[in-house]
């Protein structure tokens, strides 16, 4: 016995046919799809102000619940999703509205309770909260919030899908319980069996990324690889914990020990103690085995007592930003793009603009490598990407103004301006992260029939 659970969404801007791609050529009990990156709350929050019914990662319904919401009925698949961004429940009544068109019956449920945006105040005042970065309180930015959430854990899911939901839609949640929901739902697992929700952690983990833990992004000869048709992955987990990695069959990529090792230590802090709501897992103490083409176990994963509070992000308004480019070419074409950025500066200093940073990247010489670039004696072409920030909008504006004349007023052979010569400043919404403690926070699961 084993559950199989597919991802057919890495990141909000995946792949718009991977679920039909998934359809077509793999076998498996779940779908679940990610969305969220950090600041994209942030982002789905000022949406929704301009729309109240939106605030979801509305590709979710276009690309996967409008085209094959009858086909994963059919096959009795299972959907779990954080879609729902800051607004799940816009999520769910969309897809209500798309199962009434096409005549089907659908069970929702959705989980929240992550948004703690009205309750941040009184949270602040009796838990005193600090950024986990910069261990400051919550006063420099009080006055900008835009939304706040809670990352909720995988417990909840598994209560949406007790409720025999269809599809299960969440706010913020980390990113394995994805995954670790419907193991939770299929095998009882417990909260205090640590090793077993650690081998869930693991598995959301390795699969939550999309394609990256087959193939995609990978570091080793990549040359060999077909990313034509880069296969999704499916993770095949027993009810021991035991988790074996794998993609449909006859889809391209590669499932190694070495692509599953990569995603294993992508972006986890501590390895030792990747911490979750449900678990803090140990990441060192899995065993890998290549047990086939394209099939990686992970057995043996380790876990302890999950944290006394809740990871929390908060999205607050950091001013504007600017970004405009000019390419020159060869000859001297890094000279030709230092200089203009020089220019772009003694303009704002003339002009007494209020820019509070600047920063100007050489693409092609030195905006993957910065100071460790060596200069070349020669290059065929240079991107200048010239970016500020500011508090002020207008002098953000005024400067935008600065790029085009350098067509006829700077160094020669130079093209690309964008945004019509004149970039727009755009608002800038950070991250401040904290930490929360668990009786703040209240997960809540509903039903939508």
């Amino acid at each position: 016995m084993s559950v199989r659970i597919a991802n057919g969404a890495g990141f909000w801007g995946d792949y718009p046919d991977a679920t039909a791609r998934l359809l077509e050529a793999g076998e498996f009990d779940y779908l679940q799809l990610e969305y969220l990156a950090e600041v994209t709350m942030g982002v789905l929050a000022r949406i929704q102000e301009s729309n109240p019914d939106k605030g979801y990662a509305s590709d979710f319904t276009r690309f996967v619940i409008n085209p094959h919401l009858e086909t994963l009925l059919e096959r009795d698949v299972q959907v779990v999703t954080n879609a729902g961004g800051i607004n799940p429940e816009g999520c769910a009544r969309q897809i209500e509205d798309i199962a009434a068109e096409q005549g089907l019956n659908v069970t929702i449920a959705t989980v929240t309770g992550d948004n703690i945006t009205e309750t941040l105040e009184a949270i602040d005042a009796a838990a005193s909260l600090r950024s986990i970065d910069t261990d400051e309180p919550m006063d420099a930015i009080r006055d900008s919030v835009v939304t706040a959430v809670a990352y909720l854990g995988a417990f909840p899911v598994a209560e949406a899908l007790a409720t025999g939901a269809d599809i299960v839609i969440t706010g913020r949640i980390v990113d394995p319980a994805l995954t670790l929901g419907p193991l939770i739902h299929e095998y009882g697992w417990g909260r205090e069996e640590y090793d077993l929700l650690a081998s869930g952690i693991v598995a959301g983990h390795l699969i939550e990324c999309g394609t990256q833990v087959t193939g995609g992004n990978f570091l080793g000869n990549w040359r060999e690889l077909d990313f034509e048709n880069l296969g999704y992955p499916i993770a095949d987990v027993t009810p021991d914990g035991e988790v074996t990695i794998t993609k449909p069959p006859g889809t391209g990529g590669r499932v190694s020990t070495e692509t599953v090792k990569e995603q294993l230590l992508y972006e986890i802090g501590d390895p030792a103690a990747y911490k979750t709501p449900d678990v803090q897992a140990d990441f060192t103490s899995p065993t890998l085995t290549q047990v086939d083409a394209d099939a990686v176990r992970l057995s043996g994963a380790t876990g302890h007592e999950r944290p006394d509070r809740y990871k929390a992000t908060v999205h607050y308004e950091n001013g504007y930003k600017l970004n405009g480019k000019l390419l020159y070419s060869r000859p001297n074409a890094l000279e030709k793009a230092r200089s203009a950025a020089a220019l772009l500066e003694q303009r704002i200093e003339r002009q007494e603009l209020n820019i509070e940073a600047t920063n100007a990247e050489f693409v092609g010489h030195d905006a993957t490598h910065g100071p460790a670039a060596p200069v070349r004696a020669e290059y065929n072409e240079i991107l200048l990407r010239f970016a500020a920030r500011s508090q002020d909008k207008q002098a953000l504006r005024r400067l935008g103004m600065e790029f085009a004349p350098l067509s006829m007023a700077g160094p020669p052979s130079v093209t690309g301006l964008t945004d019509g010569g004149r970039p727009s400043p755009q608002p800038i919404i950070d991250t401040w992260p904290t930490l929360v403690p668990r009786p703040f926070v209240t997960p809540e699961v509903r039903v939508y029939e």
